[in-house]
């Protein structure tokens, strides 16, 4: 039986920004015990990266910086969703979370965010 390996989750300084302006949001546009929810959510999807960081679907808008981003989506309403992106090194098994990014935003913006 072969043991899994586990990476470390990182999120980064930039990415613990859009986290909180995320968390803004949600607290204008949920109950707080909803937007408290769906917070730990949204977090708990990124530290989840820590077994099959893999599991992502490619993020192409951000292919030009070479590191292979990826991003889980999270639905906070059946029109609204949060991909959280990230990329993997697998050198030191790390992930690395760089964005929480609103798929409401202009998708093009992914790419300004990401350098």
């Amino acid at each position: 039986m072969e043991g899994k390996t586990s990476y470390l989750v990182e999120i980064t300084p930039e990415a613990e920004l859009y986290y909180f302006d995320l968390l803004e949001y949600l607290y204008k546009t949920h109950t707080p015990e909803s937007a408290s929810n769906k917070a730990d959510e949204i977090l708990g999807m990124a530290m989840s990266l820590d077994q099959n960081p893999k599991r992502g679907s490619d993020e192409r808008r951000l292919a030009f910086l070479d590191k292979g981003h990826r991003f889980l989506l999270y639905k906070i309403t059946s029109r609204k969703q949060v991909k959280v992106i990230y990329f993997v090194d697998e050198l030191n098994k790390t992930v690395y979370v760089t964005d929480f990014f609103p798929t409401k935003m202009d998708d093009k913006r992914i790419s300004k965010r990401g350098k």
